[in-house]
């Protein structure tokens, strides 16, 4: 017989969700700036906008940590595994990024399929990490 499945207390599914939405916007921010900015200026330079806009940065980071405590964390926090959120997060970011970078590679005219293959694996890898870091914090905080 199956041992029952245990609940998800509201902390935790506060904390997951504030420690995804931080932890991949760190993440994301640190590649962005540091680690692939040439890549991306030498790629598709005249496609980045000038000006950062926070606003719609924060939007997508609070809909992406969403996205993930849905279908990568609240699984994983059920099974009590890291693995299973690093892996079910791997699998969301490639989703993820594959819908994003797919399209523009059909729509964005200079969109290029190494930024496309490069943001896809880099999806992979964020939201893989994100998510562990995310469930480790739920479980140790919450």
């Amino acid at each position: 017989m199956s041992q029952p499945v245990p609940a998800i207390r509201p902390l935790q599914w506060a904390i997951a969700f504030v420690a995804m939405a931080g932890a991949a916007s760190a993440l994301e921010g640190i590649w962005y700036l540091d680690v692939a900015e040439p890549l991306y200026q030498r790629e598709i330079g005249r496609l980045l906008n000038v000006e950062f806009d926070g606003f719609v940065a924060i939007l997508f980071y609070l809909v992406y940590a969403l996205g993930a405590l849905v279908f990568a964390l609240r699984p994983a926090l059920r099974s009590g595994r890291w693995q299973q959120a690093a892996g079910l997060g791997a699998l969301y970011g490639f989703f993820c990024f594959s819908a994003h970078n797919l399209t523009d590679l059909a729509d964005v005219r200079g969109y290029t399929a190494t930024i496309a293959a490069v943001d896809i694996a880099w999806g992979v890898c964020m939201s893989a990490a994100a998510s562990s870091l995310a469930f480790l914090a739920s479980r140790r905080l919450g």
